[in-house]
Formats: structure tokens, sequence, C-alpha cells
């Protein structure tokens, strides 16, 4: 018996060191793993924060092919400019640019805004006709991705996608999940032919500069028909300026960055409390745009500021737009072929 004892005894010693042996090898594949992913999400932010400065813009946007028999190619269109991105927002998982055209005569306009959200799970999507939804996704969906949310002028929603950012020699690429978004500014005056402009975008970072790719499709949605009309090339190229003076933008965002500050602490409050947008009608967009623009050159902190600032600009917005609460909380799901109907 006591051989019997001494033998299982020294089998439990074998068992608990084996153990021991094995956990200490789980653990720093574990922390390995940690340590993995924080390296990729540096990288990650690296190539963002990157793209802010000081640069000369070329966009250029070609229809290189027709997908509808009776359509014929729109010429190409080509312009040059100049922008400043700034930082608004560094977190650990948001950063947010913010996009301001400058000319030679040091006039200021306020342009889009970019925010991107690591692993965030929910967002504006949007579904034809200026309407935007709230959407929502799995976690395991967006797990390693960032979602891009791109603003409008009035600091609307624009459009929405999420992907993940991948790190070559020389370079670092995000490509979108496929998303919808609304005619681009240098069609909505001039077309009226199709109303949804299906596009992947892929945003390239290099050393001297970065590139918007835009593969994008036009299409009409509508309850009676539904076909493409074209597929279009769409290349950004920003190149580093060192000549232009900067210097009116900065000048424009310390004295209006409080204003854009709370427009945009409104809309994140619409986002929380509404699950639809939609502009009442054609040409809405442009007038809010004007609208804010005129109160943020005119805007005193010692004149407004705070909730009564906050509770101004809710009421210009729903001058312009209709908003529908959210339905008991209901989520809807990620589907870039949403046509508004549940």
């Amino acid at each position: 018996m006591n051989l019997l004892w001494l033998r299982l005894s020294f089998l439990m010693l074998h068992v608990f060191f084996s153990l021991m042996t094995l956990l200490s090898t789980i653990e720093p594949i574990t922390l390995h793993s940690e340590n993995i992913k924080n390296d990729i999400l540096a990288e990650d932010r690296k190539a963002i924060l990157s793209m802010a400065g000081n640069w000369k813009v070329v966009y250029r946007f070609n229809e290189i092919f027709s997908l509808y028999p009776a359509y014929s190619l729109y010429p190409s269109y080509t312009v040059k400019g100049y922008e400043k991105v700034i930082v608004l927002e560094d977190k650990d998982r948001h950063i947010s640019l913010q996009h301001l055209l400058v000319d030679s005569r040091g006039i200021v306009i306020k342009h889009w805004r970019e925010d991107w959200d690591y692993e965030r799970a929910t967002f504006w999507s949007y579904t034809a006709d200026n309407c935007w939804r709230s959407v929502v996704l799995e976690p395991a969906e967006v797990k390693g991705c960032w979602v891009q949310t791109v603003w409008n002028v009035d600091d609307a929603p624009r459009y929405a996608s999420y992907g993940k950012w991948t790190h070559e020699e020389g370079y670092s690429e995000w490509t979108s999940h496929k998303l919808w978004r609304p005619l681009p500014r240098r069609e909505t005056t001039r077309r009226s032919d199709y109303n949804v402009m299906e596009s992947v975008m892929h945003q390239i970072v290099l050393q001297q500069g970065w590139i918007l790719q835009e593969d994008n499709e036009k299409w009409v949605y509508d309850h009676s028909k539904e076909h493409a009309l074209a597929r279009e090339l769409g290349v950004i190229i920003y190149q580093k300026e060192n000549k232009l003076d900067f210097s009116p933008a900065v000048r424009y965002m310390q004295k209006t960055g409080p204003f854009w500050e709370a427009v945009r602490a409104v809309w994140n409050n619409i986002f929380v409390e509404y699950q639809e947008v939609k502009y009442k009608g054609r040409g809405e967009a442009r007038k809010l745009a004007e609208k804010l623009t005129e109160e943020a050159t005119k805007f005193d902190t010692m004149t407004k500021s705070g909730e009564d600032l906050k509770a101004s600009i809710l009421s210009w917005i729903k001058e312009y737009c209709i908003l529908t609460p959210a339905k008991n909380g209901k989520a809807l799901s990620y589907n870039p072929h949403f046509n508004g109907e549940e």
C-alpha cells in the first residue's frame, strides 16, 4: 500500500509540474498576441495622423465605361487646390481630422471632416435620396477594423464604412467595405439622373503625401427601377506644400473652433436619440451649411455659448432636416443596399 501511495504521489507531482510548464508557455503567447495587436494599432494610428498637414491637392474623376445601354459618359473632371488638415481629436481609438480649403488670397472654407474609430460598431449609413440611418454591426465584423465616417460641411453625416489598414514597405493602405453615399458636390447641381454613388474607398499613405482612391458606380435606386449607369475612377492626390501660407486656416479655427465643436456635439446627440436624418428637400444641405458657416463667422463666446448655443444649433438643423426618433432602441443591421424600408 505504501508503495502504491508513493507511486501515486510521484504521478501527481509529475502532472502538477507538467501543468505548470504548460501554463508558463501559454501566458507569454497571450502577452505576445496583445503586443502584436498594440503594435498594429500604433501603425494604424500613425498612418491616420500622417494625413494631417499642409497639402497641394489634385482631384481627378473619370467615368471609365458605361453600365447602361442608353448612357453616354460624362467628360472627365479635374480641379486643383490647397487643403490644410488639422487634428481635432486624438484619442487611443478615435481620431478626428478637419479639412480646410485655403487659397492664395488667404480665403478659408471649412471643408469635409473624417472621423476614425477603432472597432466601432455603430455609424450612419446612407439610404438614398438625402437620407441616413443609424446601423449597428456585430463586434466580430469590426474586429481589427477602423470605421471612417465622413461628414459634410455642416457636420451632418455624408458616408461611412469600415475596413482594415495594411502596412507594406513604403506605404500603408485602408480599404473600405462597399458603401453608399450621396451625389458628390461636383455633381449635385448638374446631375439628377442618379441618386446613389456606390463606392469602395482606398486611403493610401506614402512618405511624401497620401492618395484617396474612389472606385465608384453611379446607381439609380427607387421603387420601380434599379440599375447602374457607369463606373468611375476617382483619384485625389495630396502632396506636401511648403510655399502657400496656411496661417489663415489656423486663425479661422481659433476663432470658430468653439462654435463648430458645439455643432459636432449636437450631431453626436442626434446620433444617440434619432434613428434617421433626412434633408427636407434638394438643396437643403447647402442651405444648412451656409447658415452654420454664417453663424460661425459671427460667433462670439461672450454673446452665446454652452446649452443656449446648442439649442440654437439644433433649431437650425431642424429647420432643414427631418429627424426620426429611434423605435424602441431598435438597431438596424448594416446593409449597403438598404432601400429605406424595414
